[in-house]
Parts: structure tokens; C-alpha cells; sequence
């Protein structure tokens, strides 16, 4: 009987302790946690121009022309072959103006027809023995002598072809002893001497790139590097790709460079 009193107050013990514990647990859990400390804010990055970047382009000649017949006649010479070269003024075609040089020596002699008949009208005139008509009329007959003589001189002009600039014969699309027809096509030229490429950019490089900016052009055909500048920059931005054409040209010798021809382009913005 003793021995169950005197174990009760350790079980009481025990069992006020289990409760102290779990009061003080609860209470912890409640008890709100201490605000850490906030991180550090790192300051945002400053905006980097782009390095060095390759972009595609292409050569082309800086002017190029399809030369085609005035005149419906036949062709006497077409002297160069395709790929051969030409200076400015030299001439590409000749055509057989016979007809028209015989043309032109009857409107020449029917103009100093009508300019005696002129001229008799008005010494007449000076001596009263003919009208005022007669006078007008032989004037009139003059002035169309002159101007069908000089129709027939500007034609003559149109009997060779001669070459608007320095460059090389690209395509012969006639023959010699060929009759041609007006507006018929009979060769096309390019420009060789001045070159220029044909480069695609993004659009974002604007705020950087202007004409005059050099840069270095690889080119895949012959391996051979060369220096070249921006000349001009495109009228307007794709809306869709974001890009836009820009025109360069080369900065040194480029004899081995031809119309066609592709490579990379190096383009960095300059230094700050």
C-alpha cells in the first residue's frame, strides 16, 4: 500500500514535465522568426557593345548596262568576246548605215534645194513680184529640209555603240551579221572599277555603324582578305528580320575581285 503511494508523485512529475515541454515547443513555433538580413542588390549590367561579329556579302559591280540597238539594221562589227575588257568611249558595236548615209545625202540636197528657192522668193519679194504666201511657203519648205537632214544626222549617230564607262563585256546576246530589230538587246556590261558589297546587318548595329567605318572582307572564292568601308547605309529596316543592307566598298586594290563573288565581312563597332 505504501509502495503505490509513493510512486504517485514521480508518474505526477513526469507528466507535468512532458507538459512544461510541450507548452514551451508550442510557444516557440508561434513565437515569429527575426527578419533576416536582405540580400545585396547587385547594380544592373552596363550595356555592352557587340564584339566583332561575321555577317555574309556580295560583291556586284557598281554600274552595269544592257546595250541595245537603235536602229533596225545589220550589225557590221561586235569586236569583244565575253570577259574581255573595254575603256570608257571605245565602241562595242558597229552597224551597217549605208541606207542611211544615203538618205541623209538626198535630205542635204534637197535642204540646199529649198534654201535657193528661199533666197529667190526674196529677192522677188524685194521687187514686189511675188506675195507674201509665196515667201512664207518657200521658208516653211526650208526650215522641214533642215530638220529632215538633221533627223537623218542624229540617226547616224545611232550607227555604233560606244562604251558609257570603263569595265568588261559580261554577255554578247548578238552576233556579227545579225540583223536586229529596234530595242533588241545585244550586250551586257558591268562596271568592274568600281566594285561595292552588299552586306545584311542587324538592324540594332544603327546605333554604331555609319558610313566610313572600316572593316576587313574575306573572300571565299580566292581566300584573299581585304579592306574595305562602309559607304551607305539602307533606306529602311526589315520589319520581320530585324535587319538592314548596307553598301561598302573596297578600300585597296581589288583587280582579282569579280562581279558575284561572296565572303565574310568582320564588323565591330570603333573604339570608345
Amino acid at each position: 500500500m505504501r509502495t503505490a503511494l509513493s510512486s504517485r508523485p514521480s508518474w505526477t512529475r513526469l507528466l507535468l514535465g512532458s507538459l512544461l515541454l510541450a507548452c514551451a515547443g508550442l510557444a516557440s513555433a508561434q513565437r515569429p522568426a527575426a527578419p533576416s538580413a536582405p540580400a545585396p542588390v547587385a547594380p544592373p549590367p552596363a550595356t555592352a557593345l557587340p564584339l566583332a561579329s561575321q555577317v555574309r556579302g556580295v560583291v556586284r559591280a557598281g554600274a552595269e548596262a544592257t546595250l541595245t540597238a537603235r536602229l533596225a539594221t545589220r550589225i557590221v562589227a561586235l569586236p569583244l568576246q565575253e570577259g574581255e575588257s573595254f575603256r570608257r568611249g571605245a565602241v562595242l558595236v558597229q552597224f551597217d548605215c549605208e541606207r542611211q548615209q544615203a538618205e541623209l545625202r538626198a535630205a542635204q540636197a534637197a535642204l540646199q534645194v529649198q534654201r535657193r528657192n528661199l533666197e529667190a522668193q526674196l529677192e522677188l519679194d524685194k521687187h514686189g513680184a511675188t506675195g507674201r504666201t509665196e515667201v512664207d511657203m518657200a521658208r516653211a519648205q526650208s526650215d522641214k529640209a533642215r530638220a529632215d537632214a538633221d533627223a537623218l544626222q542624229t540617226q547616224l549617230r545611232d550607227c555604233s555603240i560606244s562604251a558609257p564607262f570603263s569595265g568588261r563585256v559580261v554577255e554578247r546576246l548578238a552576233r556579227a551579221h545579225e540583223g536586229v530589230a529596234v530595242s533588241q538587246p545585244l550586250l551586257r556590261i558591268q562596271d568592274t572599277g568600281a566594285l561595292e558589297l552588299d552586306l545584311i546587318v542587324p538592324s540594332t548595329w544603327l546605333a554604331w555603324l555609319q558610313p566610313g567605318v572600316p572593316f576587313r572582307f574575306r573572300i571565299d572564292e580566292t581566300q584573299a582578305t581585304l579592306d574595305a568601308r562602309v559607304h551607305r547605309l539602307g533606306a529602311s529596316v526589315d520589319p520581320v528580320s530585324r535587319t538592314v543592307k548596307i553598301v561598302a566598298r573596297f578600300a585597296g586594290n581589288a583587280e582579282r575581285v569579280l562581279p558575284g563573288m561572296s565572303g565574310s565581312a568582320s564588323l565591330a563597332p570603333p573604339p570608345q
